[in-house]
């Protein structure tokens, strides 16, 4: 035991000396590493910052972009050329080498006047580039390899915002959900940034608008300080209307319009280029009937005769209810009252129509519909074609056509 208990001490006293060993030599200061170290001697605050410069290195470049970096040009016109030049200065003490290291694409050029700078000169980096971009935000940048220890890559930096020759505000007209038998006109104003007077020419449609008279006019209204503020070196301005007359067809439409303009003098003619002279105009949104449904993720369908609401399943002698939404729109929704019609089954559905309530452009009734408690085991899931129940919504204008709902429910014996 004697023999156990001293070999243990023996271990324990090695391993500490191997430890300490080989913390020393990895973590401990040595003149062949560090090179020698003082503590400073008697250094106080009032010296600390003498010291510091003391410690600093002599004879290094350092690089400075007078004026910044970055270039703002503002605005300028869609595929215009553009151009600035960085002065670059050596502000350190020893000599600084400059190179063109990489630009972000063809439309960025960086030209170095001279590559290399003693102390205190300076010199220039044009740069020159061509906003060719589909956006309206433009960026480009040129990286500089210098010999600044502490800033070896040198990024300029040129943004602004490109805008067209012909712009239109809004540049869509979405109308949302509009009632078939409901009239359409809106406005927008077009700016012209163009060197030389132009004048409305013509518009176009790129596919038909069905059921519907359109008249879209373009006419010149005044360009007023407002406009010059917030549309920088506008020249002229077109107020377009568009006109669309009642009996679009029922569904989502998006169409396009393309506005056309010309040179007032002949002998602009041959100046624009392709394109330059147009603008587009969007026009969409959702034709819907006057008698029309919400009712979240339960209810499908988008026109009176295809709506289908998915009741939840239910117990029977538990019964079930649902709330919709049933909207009027339209030019007789003001004087068109609404009740229900026919409810089949009977013995298993029943619809309530709650009072009506006027919220801008659409009059809306709050439709619920119950599975009565008293209902027997039935299921109708709309497997077959009249394979479900029906409410009816009714109205007393002959112009406001009824509305039907097709209705899916499972009452069950409740296993």
């Amino acid at each position: 035991m004697k023999i156990f208990l001293a070999l243990l001490v023996v271990a324990v006293i090695a391993g500490s000396a191997i430890g300490y060993t080989s913390t020393v030599r990895r973590y401990s200061w040595t003149d062949e590493k560090f090179g020698y170290f003082t503590k400073g001697g008697d250094l106080q605050p009032k010296d600390l910052l003498a010291h510091m410069r003391s410690l600093q290195q002599e004879g290094l470049a350092k690089v400075e972009v007078v004026g910044g970096a970055e270039f703002d040009f503002g605005s300028m016109l869609r595929e215009a050329d553009g151009e600035h030049d960085f002065v670059i200065k050596n502000v350190g003490d020893g000599p600084l080498e400059l190179s063109v290291l990489r630009t972000t694409c063809k439309c960025t050029l960086g030209e170095l006047a001279d590559s290399s700078l003693e102390p205190g000169e300076s010199t220039v980096v044009h740069m020159a580039w061509s906003a060719k971009t589909s956006g309206a935000r433009f960026q480009q940048t040129a990286t500089i390899s210098t010999t600044d220890p502490y800033n070896g890559e040198l990024e300029l930096r040129i943004v602004g915002d490109v805008v067209d020759r012909l712009t239109a505000r809004p540049s869509s007209w979405n109308v949302g959900e509009i009632s078939s038998t409901a009239a359409i006109e809106k406005t927008c104003t077009i700016y012209s940034r163009i060197e030389y007077d132009i004048q409305f020419k013509e518009n176009r449609w790129l596919a038909k608008i069905a059921g519907a008279d359109v008249d879209l006019d373009v006419q010149p209204v005044p360009v007023d300080t407002e406009t010059a503020l917030r549309y920088p070196d506008t020249r002229q301005a077109f107020q377009a209307t568009l006109k669309v007359s009642p009996g679009m067809e029922t569904g989502l439409f998006s169409h396009t319009a393309i506005v056309e303009f010309e040179p007032v003098e002949a002998k602009h003619a041959s100046e624009k280029k392709s394109g330059e002279l147009s603008t587009l105009i969007k026009f969409e949104g959702r034709v819907v009937d006057d008698l029309s449904l919400s009712g979240g993720s339960r209810l499908a369908g988008r026109s009176r005769d295809q709506y289908i609401y998915t009741l939840p399943p239910v117990a029977a002698g538990e019964g079930t209810s649902s709330d919709l939404l049933v909207l009027l729109r339209g030019p007789h929704r003001d004087d068109t009252k609404l009740s229900i019609g026919e409810v089949q089954p009977a013995e298993v559905l029943a619809a309530e129509l709650g009072d009506p309530k006027v919220k801008e452009n659409l009059v809306m009734h709050v439709l619920k519909l119950r599975v009565r408690e008293d209902a027997p085991v039935m299921q109708r899931d709309g497997n077959q074609k009249d394979d479900y129940g029906t409410v009816w919504i009714k109205s007393d204008n002959e112009e406001v056509a009824p509305l039907r709902l097709r209705v899916k429910f499972n009452v069950h014996d409740g296993r």
